[in-house]
């Protein structure tokens, strides 16, 4: 069943709101607004995957390597795609992109992404690049943000046993305190003490 696109940035919309408070995170609305048209648009595949060839998505190297040699229109297209679909993946996605040059690769590629789109529109569009200077700067939280927005679902329903394996192989592979968190919520324990001391998560 197809959700219209207005509901799905109400639910967005909703799960940033939860996140946020859960987190403290604090964001100007212009990113509050763009974080929920994103995760709205880019959740339909055809739109993540949009301007590639038979559906594949290429190599940010391959990506940032066509930018450099773009004229600035194209350029400034280029790595907005960039920003935005690196910052997707890695909130939805995390497994998928450890598998494909990691985490770190993913933030400091995104990060730099936007940095560039912030230094194209800045003759133009203050606002605009003010916008996309902080979605470079925060980065790394956002990431955070729409990781817990991800796992909203998890902490507010059962657990089925594979959503609890794979929950658990995140924990141990990455540490990752959201995947703790969710399990938490759903009252399951991994070992004695690790919920009581976060098995050493930050």
């Amino acid at each position: 069943m197809l959700v219209a696109s207005a509901s799905m940035r109400d639910y967005f919309r909703e799960a940033m709101t939860a996140a946020m408070r859960r987190r403290g995170t604090r964001l100007s609305e212009s990113a509050q607004v763009y974080l929920v048209n994103l995760c709205a648009e880019l959740s339909r595949a055809e739109n993540l995957f949009a301007g590639t060839e038979h559906g594949e998505r290429p190599a940010l190297v391959d990506l940032l390597s066509r930018a450099q040699d773009a004229e600035p229109h194209e350029a400034l297209r280029i790595y907005k795609h960039m920003g935005d679909s690196s910052l997707y993946l890695t909130g939805f996605f995390r497994e998928s992109v450890e598998d494909a040059g990691g985490v770190e690769y993913y933030v400091s590629m995104g990060g730099g992404a936007y940095a560039n789109v912030a230094g194209l529109m800045r003759p133009t569009a203050a606002t605009s690049s003010a916008l996309f200077a902080e979605l470079s700067d925060r980065f790394r939280e956002m990431v955070e943000l729409l990781i817990a927005m991800s796992m909203q679902g998890d902490q507010t329903k059962g657990l089925d046993d594979l959503r609890v394996l794979s929950l658990v192989e995140r924990f141990e592979r990455t540490g990752d305190k959201h995947a703790l968190e969710a399990l938490k919520a759903s009252g399951i324990l991994l070992r004695p003490g690790v919920d009581d001391d976060d098995h050493g998560v930050n």
